[in-house]
């Protein structure tokens, strides 16, 4: 029992180096570290522009080669280090926003009931978002109105600005946070039912949802905890993964949006007829490259429109597996170009040995 003590003790040290556990000044010398890095990569990078000069200048073919290997080398370390250091920044600058929530609140425990309590107004908020939406006003109780609705929208979203507001006095870098929290502000603006007298008004009410992601930065990454998931949560810190997963999102709202504006704002029977069964169309459309089968667009622009949808999401599929596969791959490169690079190194003082031994 005292070696799974020992674990454990071990394995709690371990659980305290986690970026949001460390302290600022840490976090700090560690990005000076980071940034100190750049010298040794430039250095490196001075160094192997000689070689391929020279190598140049004695006419050696096998200097191109050379010379595009190790500038995608140097360009992937650069961007590592970059990753590095906007991760350790934003560690950095979240740690000092949670720090100062607690000063000013009394203690964690009420920094926790805060988010939790915010969290309880947003899945209400949506609960009510999707009865408004979803259920006509002849079908519902007078006190689920839409004003009733609004209203309480309107008190939800002063507390949701007044959260963003103190987090927003908080930090240490306003930049930080509008960056990371600007949805925050957007969807903390109440938009009364009335206001939409247009047909494309209510699609503005579809963006409320965006408060989803609200929530979602309130939930813990559950598989982290499970030992072999490391590999998810490395896909969530690739960057073209995060840029591919939004522009794929991007693509399937406005693909809803265009097809229910051209063949379902008429309603009726058609699998387009509302918003949800357009956003339903998009989706599958852009994941499985129209095999859905769920709508066949008879108006010109709708068979234009799903083409591109067609080969956006190829595009996007094709970019997220191979993205997926080198993530699972990556290791072994590294390793084996760790290898190489140590091969060449001993040949290299193999041939200067055999030299001077010929000179002698």
């Amino acid at each position: 029992m005292a070696d799974r003590d020992n674990l454990q003790v071990s394995l709690e040290r371990l659980d305290a180096i986690h970026p949001t556990k460390l302290p600022v000044d840490t976090l700090k010398e560690l990005q000076t570290t980071v940034r100190s890095q750049y010298s040794a990569l430039a250095e490196r990078a001075r160094v192997s522009a000689d070689k391929a000069t020279a190598a140049l200048n004695q006419s050696d073919p096998q200097v191109l080669g050379f010379v595009v290997a190790e500038t995608a080398r140097l360009r992937s370390q650069e961007e590592a280090l970059d990753d590095l250091n906007a991760k350790l920044d934003d560690h950095i600058q979240r740690n000092i926003i949670q720090t100062r929530m607690i000063e000013r609140l009394g203690s964690a425990q009420r920094v926790v009931f805060m988010e939790g309590f915010v969290m309880t107004l947003i899945v209400v908020v949506l609960g009510l978002l999707v009865y408004d939406l979803g259920v006509p006003a002849a079908n519902r109780p007078s006190w689920l109105s839409h004003a009733n609705i609004f209203v309480v929208d309107s008190v939800c979203c002063a507390v949701f600005m007044a959260e963003f507001v103190f987090r927003l006095s908080c930090a240490d870098s306003k930049r930080y946070v509008w960056r990371h929290h600007w949805v925050d502000f957007v969807t903390s603006i109440p938009v009364p039912g009335e206001a939409q007298l247009a047909r494309f008004g209510r699609f503005a009410r579809l963006a409320r949802f965006a408060r989803l992601a609200r929530l979602l930065r309130f939930v813990r990454v559950f598989f982290v905890l499970w030992r072999g998931m490391d590999k998810l949560q490395d896909v969530v810190d690739v960057k073209m993964m995060k840029k591919t997963v939004r522009w794929a999102v991007a693509a399937t709202v406005l693909g809803a949006l265009l097809i229910y504006r051209l063949e379902g704002w008429e309603g009726g029977d058609s699998p387009v007829g509302n918003m949800m069964l357009a956003m339903w169309w998009s989706f599958t459309t852009v994941l499985t490259g129209g095999f859905g089968d769920i709508h066949n667009p008879v108006s010109i622009a709708g068979q234009i429109l799903t083409a591109v949808l067609v080969v956006t999401g190829m595009v996007f599929v094709g970019v997220f597996t191979a993205t997926l596969t080198s993530l699972f791959v990556g290791e072994q490169s590294e390793e084996l170009e760790r290898l190489q690079d140590e091969l060449g190194e001993k040949i290299d003082r193999v041939a200067q040995r055999v030299e001077d031994l010929g000179r002698g």
